[in-house]
């Protein structure tokens, strides 16, 4: 059930960042903005599509100074 919620909102936030890009290029032209989004979307791509990019876990931390 959480990969089904992972993968709806995924949907639901790419869709929205298309739309974005869709609303600031062809709908009213605003580069800089259009820019923006489309730098935001490619990032978020590659990152989903190379694991190593992947965040493991998260550690709280060592502190050599609590030994």
């Amino acid at each position: 059930m959480k990969g089904i919620v992972s993968i709806g909102s995924n949907v639901i936030l790419y869709a929205f960042l298309v739309w974005l890009l869709y609303d600031s290029t062809i709908h009213e032209w605003d580069p800089w903005f259009a820019f923006v989004v489309g730098f935001v979307l490619v990032l978020a791509i590659a990152i989903s599509l190379i694991p190593s990019l992947h965040a493991k876990g998260v550690s709280p931390g060592h502190y050599p100074e609590d030994e």
